[in-house]
């Protein structure tokens, strides 16, 4: 038993996690007896092997930063235990993985209808082994912490879980809720680090395609960002930036503020699923669509990839947009001959900058994709920014049934921010999702 109490002491000091009583007792321990002071001396020796053995230091972060995904050794807190020299001897690497093993881990809380990539054995509610690169396709997963942080991550997403109170996101979404206690709690993304101090805050990891772009936003207490080429900074609620080329800080993105979902309140979806949708998944042609810096682009594929609400990161948004001052349209391809009858539409705002969307449409549908006979009209509504965190309404368009293969809407009027004027540039049609069914 003292063996384990030693162990578990020693790790705990690995993850910088000890605190002043934890710290004294470890002092007691090794200052009575040679063996434990011996056993240190090994497990600090093994610790200081793995770390020089571990990944170069990723460009984004300085070498006093520390390393997104691993810890510094705490130099300080060894002294403060014991001066004992090291020696490298005897201690074996499956005994510090049982000690790991002991110690109090992450672990999965819920799955909201998550679907994992072909070929993945994804994720079941329970313990989370750290070390394991996770790919969500689509859906939720949250994720639960000792210290009683919880993170909630948003298909498709990229992560791992490299120590009990970190995780690193490679792409996609995540939202921290970290409790009085868990201050420290830190997400590391390939563009810098999000240290909570006490909180709610939302992170997003995209690319432009060449480089990486991270969102982060507070949405209650204040977080501290480090990055490699800027200097460290605090943010409270309300407050936002990207993270853009070489480390540098943007309070805006392509002009317009940076704005992030609260997926931790946020209601899933209870939408049709997408096996009654014959959309879902197929490819949509289009003449064009809006191109942006810092990876906002908005293709026509985003239409039947079965996310809603705005959702995404940069490189990697759920809705198409129209080219800049353009109404916009696309054709979707059902591949086989179908009878249709009743499209849902959902509209976007934009990540709610307001200035795109669609007012008015017309449908039509083709088995050549040359000739097309017209099917419906309508109109949308616009999406209201107070509702940006909350589901976006589907709206439903019956027409008599007709075989088609090729389902084209035409935008006949688009949406464009208020307070705007008129021929502002940043305007034009747009949409989050269509979805196709037989009656």
């Amino acid at each position: 038993m003292k063996d384990d109490r030693l162990d578990l002491l020693i790790h705990a000091l690995f993850e910088d996690a000890l605190g002043d009583d934890e710290r004294a007792e470890l002092n007691r321990l090794l200052a009575a007896d040679p063996d434990a002071r011996a056993r240190y001396r090994r497990a600090v020796a093994v610790h200081g092997a793995l770390i020089r053995r571990s990944a170069a230091l990723p460009a984004f972060v300085d070498d006093t930063a520390g390393v997104p995904g691993q810890r510094s050794i705490p130099w300080k807190k060894f002294a403060a235990v014991a001066l004992i020299p090291i020696a490298i001897f005897g201690f074996g690497f499956n005994d510090l993985m049982a000690v790991r093993k002991r110690l109090p881990q992450a672990e999965v809380l819920t799955l909201t209808r998550a679907v994992w990539p072909e070929g993945s054995r994804g994720l079941a509610p329970g313990k989370l082994a750290a070390g394991t690169l996770h790919e969500l396709a689509s859906g939720m997963v949250e994720i639960g912490y000792p210290s009683g942080a919880r993170v909630v991550l948003e298909g498709p997403c990229r992560f791992n879980l490299e120590s009990k109170e970190a995780l690193t996101v490679l792409h996609g979404r995540a939202s921290v809720h970290a409790p009085d206690g868990a201050e420290g709690f830190r997400i590391d993304t390939p563009g810098g680090r999000f240290i909570d101090r006490g909180t709610e805050f939302g992170v997003a990891v995209g690319s432009d395609g060449r480089k990486p772009v991270v969102l982060t936003e507070v949405f209650k207490g204040e977080i501290d960002v480090r990055t490699g080429s800027a200097s460290d900074i605090r943010l409270v609620r309300g407050e936002s930036r990207v993270v853009a080329d070489n480390g540098k800080l943007l309070e805006t993105l392509d002009e317009s503020p940076v704005r992030l979902a609260n997926a931790l309140h946020r209601p899933v979806s209870s939408a049709a699923s997408p096996g009654e949708n014959l959309a879902f998944g197929k490819p949509v042609l289009s003449p064009g669509y809006c191109i942006r810096p810092h990876g906002s682009v908005f293709p026509p594929d985003n239409l039947t990839d079965g996310r809603l609400d705005d959702s995404g990161v940069p490189g990697d948004w759920s809705f198409w947009l129209a080219p800049d001052g353009e109404d916009g349209e696309f054709t979707v391809d059902l591949i086989t001959p179908t009878a249709v009858s009743r499209v849902s539409l959902q509209n976007t705002s934009n990540r709610t900058i307001g200035d795109r969307g669609t007012a008015g449409f017309r449908l039509f549908g083709s088995l050549d994709n040359k000739t097309f006979l017209p099917l419906t009209e309508g109109t949308l509504p616009a999406i209201d920014p107070a509702d940006y965190d909350k589901e976006f309404p589907f709206h439903d368009f019956t027409f008599p049934a007709v075989e088609v293969r090729y389902v084209k809407l035409v935008v006949t009027a688009h949406l464009r921010h208020p307070r705007r004027p008129a021929d502002h540039p940043c305007q034009g049609g747009g949409l989050n999702e269509i979805r196709i069914f037989e009656r």
